[in-house]
């Protein structure tokens, strides 16, 4: 599964303290932070933050379709056939560059993080085309179809809900980490029915992650950003732009799991 989160990159305790503006990023529970901060306002970030994680999408669907144009030459597709454990390397790879990000979101510059995220989709779309090659064709596209259905009820909950998604958020962060560490043990069992498992597992987990994402994304990164960017400073619009592409990965990280989790569920593997 690829998932380098760090769900809590912006920390609640972190401050700016830059060119003289310091911004607090709100504390508390997922419900509690959006009081005096204007709803259309809200709304409008959230936007730019799906924004930015459909456009990370189409750079890897663009990606994805090159490996699938490649398919036709016998000796690439011979090479793709090979790496079905690529997986666990991307997983390293993602949780590298998403701390690396998440870490930095209050000093990298702006465009500097932009192009990183747009490398990371790239790059991401090459490993997901070999993954999704393995399999029939067919199989690919309902996956997709039934990833973005999954994604959009979800990520619509997320935003509407009511409920305090706090609590929730720390078991399925406690239940990543399990899948992860069954999914590194069941390279060396190479049990199926672990392998199923896993991918219900990983499948309500990355739902779940998805609603509290998005709810993240409206209560705790939103008025944080609009709270740096009404300081005036630089600084605050750094920490704003930085925050929504946190924010996008976080999203677009979900989005890849559900759909290499549910078309392994699929499954139907065979060239096409």
């Amino acid at each position: 599964m690829q998932k380098g989160r760090n769900t809590e990159g912006v920390s609640v305790n972190r401050f700016i303290d830059k060119g003289g503006g310091a911004v607090n990023v709100p504390a508390g529970n997922l419900d509690r932070n959006t009081e005096g901060v204007s709803t259309l306002a809200v709304n409008q970030y959230v936007a730019k933050v799906f924004g930015w994680m459909f456009i990370g999408l189409l750079v890897t669907c663009l990606s994805t379709a090159g490996i699938f144009a490649m398919m036709g030459s016998e000796w690439f597709a011979d090479i793709v056939y090979g790496l079905t454990q690529i997986i666990i390397v991307v997983f390293i790879v993602e949780l590298i560059m998403v701390y690396f990000i998440s870490s930095r979101i209050n000093k990298m510059n702006p465009a500097l993080t932009v192009a990183l995220y747009l490398i990371y989709a790239a790059l991401n779309g090459l490993t997901v085309g070999f993954f999704a090659v393995i399999y029939a064709r067919q199989t690919a596209i309902l996956a997709f179809g039934l990833t973005a259905v999954c994604f959009g009820i979800m990520a619509l909950y997320g935003f509407f809900t009511q409920a305090d998604l706090t609590k929730a958020g720390s078991l399925l962060m406690m239940g990543l980490i399990g899948i992860i560490i069954m999914s590194v043990v069941n390279l060396f069992l190479g049990s199926g029915l672990l392998d199923y498992l896993i991918c219900i597992a990983g499948l309500f987990i990355f739902l779940g992650l998805t609603a509290y994402d998005t709810k993240k994304i409206k209560t705790v990164y939103a008025p944080a950003a609009l709270q740096a960017e009404s300081t005036g400073e630089y600084s605050g619009q750094v920490f704003s732009s930085n925050l929504a592409i946190s924010g996008a990965l976080a999203l677009y990280l979900d989005f890849i799991n559900l759909f290499l989790f549910i078309i392994r569920l699929l499954g139907g593997r065979g060239r096409s």
